[in-house]
């Protein structure tokens, strides 16, 4: 028996087929009700809803057949999906098609055969409503016209069960979302609840969409509903300047800010730390605010009063200690006559001792001067040259002691004539400071050099680049009209891992460096404020290679005509 051709578009029909997902599947009452009316309305014994697979055709249902599927080189039904309306066959053994198909020759023996196409609403022959019977017939018009209508209501039954498919799967995966939106909604509740930090999230109207427990605490709202009101309303002394940070933050900027003072909305003054950023919805664009607050009056306060006392204990250690200074420098020079060797060395001992007191002293006044804004500066035009080379004048002395040599470098781009705008004494401070740094952990015999050149704008950016973590120990892109100084030693470099808290107060690599080194932690602190006063950055730059020496640079804007001297404190 010659098999059925393939129709033309076998393959999508095939995919169609699929997207049924109706092959295999159990028998069901709405489909063996149709097969049922379709015998009944047209006679025959047996009636079939048969769909084309591949290599089989399968039975939906099986009105009068046992068998579930046939092969499809077997298959009546391959041929009636190739006609566009009903394909009968009157009597098989007559039909050179037919005649030796194995279900004429033997079991169930079919001499006639009615299949009306089942169209999908794509266009696709999926396979027929079919009726049969054992002898030759013919089926009446109304009775073709009938199978016609079946094979449609078939369709559209299969048509249901695929959408109601679809609907269960969108419902399962509706119950999965809210399921999951659920659990996340009783996570976040959690978290608001217990997180130890004042969290909300403002809308891009900067109303109050999420609330924390203790952003609710903090700002005494624990009996208001705040969600949905504007934060305006809420806290009516609303800076001013946070007209100018919303705009930024809305457009993907992160802003913070360490000790601001604000007022709450019962009316009290407190001070805030805050961190400021967008937040983002499902698609990816900038959705609102989450802020993030802590109160910290207390700090301030605390801050305050710690340094007030250091401040004045500072002052009152001062003036009894220079005394002592003084009468131990009169003993060592002999003012009360020479003394036993003993007696001369303790002396000598005190003395260092009452130094260093002195200088720890003065740093720990001139940090609290920095930080409560008392620090003057006497700002003029300075000769680049002569600073440089009066901060190796007065350095040059404990260089010698340390048996290391000072060396000046000034780059061809840097004229001899170039002048920078700065207090003259504070930079001296700083230059010493770097300078005696470097001393002291250069080797014996090795080299200090202090150099100065010209900063471009393109080899800035390279300089900040080139620092990395923790905020790269003070780097930030140097600009152009700048002149860079720079210190460098013939020293190890300072520890990988201390490079973060390289520039933090009474901060010190580890105790063995500070008995063998000496300091207060405070140097680096002092000359970095200093530096950024001045409206500058000092960055550290870690050597290259083990023991090539460490680099300390920082830059200064140079003097322009159109500015004038002042003194103010910065």
């Amino acid at each position: 028996m010659p098999a059925a051709p393939l129709p033309p578009d076998e393959r999508r029909r095939l995919e169609n087929l699929e997207d049924y997902a109706i092959l295999d599947t159990l028998p069901e009452q709405q489909f063996d009700d149709l097969t049922l009316l379709a015998a009944q309305i047209c006679g025959t014994p047996m009636s079939l809803i048969s769909l084309i697979d591949s290599e089989r055709q399968w039975f939906k249902s099986h009105f009068g057949l046992e068998t579930s599927e046939t092969p499809r080189s077997a298959s009546f039904c391959a041929h009636a999906i190739l006609s566009e309306s009903v394909m009968e066959v009157p009597d098989a053994t007559l039909d050179e098609r037919f005649a030796h198909n194995i279900l004429v020759t033997g079991a169930p023996e079919i001499r006639y055969y009615a299949g009306a196409p089942l169209v999908s609403p794509a266009g696709f022959r999926l396979g027929t409503l079919c009726v049969l019977d054992k002898k030759p017939r013919h089926l009446l018009p109304s009775q073709l016209q009938a199978l016609e209508a079946l094979a449609r209501q078939t369709v559209a039954q299969l048509e249901l069960m695929r959408t109601v498919r679809r609907f269960e799967a969108v419902d399962g995966a509706r119950s999965q979302a809210m399921s999951h939106l659920s659990a996340n909604a009783a996570l976040m509740r959690q978290f608001l609840e217990h997180a130890p930090a004042a969290i909300a999230m403002l809308d891009r109207d900067l109303r109050f969409v999420v609330v924390s427990n203790r952003f609710l605490s903090d700002y005494h709202l624990v009996e208001r509903n705040v969600v949905g009101l504007y934060y305006r309303d809420v806290f009516p002394h609303f800076p001013s300047r946070w007209k100018e940070i919303c705009p930024r933050v809305l457009c993907g900027a992160i802003e913070r800010n360490e000790a601001e003072e604000f007022v709450q909305s019962d009316g009290q003054t407190g001070f805030l730390q805050w961190d400021a950023r967008p937040w983002r919805d499902a698609h990816g664009k900038i959705a609102g605010i989450i802020l993030l607050t802590e109160l910290i009056s207390e700090r301030v306060r605390a801050q305050r009063i710690k340094n007030e006392f250091v401040s004045v204990v500072s002052h009152e250690l001062r003036t009894p200690l220079t005394s002592i200074r003084g009468a131990l420098g009169l003993l060592a020079g002999g003012m009360a006559g020479e003394l036993p060797p003993g007696a001369q060395q303790m002396i000598e001992i005190a003395q260092k001792n009452s130094d260093r007191l002195v200088l720890l002293i003065n740093d720990i006044l001139d940090i609290e001067k920095i930080e409560s804004g008392k620090m003057r500066f006497e700002r003029k035009p300075i000769k680049l040259m002569t600073l440089l080379q009066s901060a190796l004048e007065a350095n040059r002395n404990y260089a010698q002691i340390l048996d290391v040599s000072l060396e000046l470098q000034r780059e061809d781009n840097c004229p001899v004539e170039a002048e920078v705008f700065g207090d003259e004494n504070r930079l001296q401070q700083v230059l010493s400071n770097l300078l005696s740094n470097a001393c002291k952990f250069t080797p014996s015999g090795g080299t200090v050099t202090l150099r100065a050149h010209i900063e471009s704008a393109s080899e800035a950016s390279n300089f900040g680049a080139e620092q990395a973590g923790a905020e790269q120990a003070g780097a930030e892109q140097l600009r152009s009209g700048a002149v860079q100084i720079s210190v460098i030693d013939e020293g190890p470099g300072v520890p990988a891992e201390f490079v973060p808290r390289l520039f933090e107060k009474f901060a010190q690599a580890d105790s063995s460096s500070t008995r063998k080194q000496g300091g207060t932690g405070l140097g680096l602190a002092i000359a970095r404020a200093i530096v950024e006063k001045h409206g500058g950055a000092l960055n550290y730059r870690a050597p290259q290679k083990i023991n090539q020496g460490a680099t300390f640079q920082f830059d200064l804007p140079l003097f322009q005509e159109s500015e004038s001297p002042s003194g103010e404190a910065w």
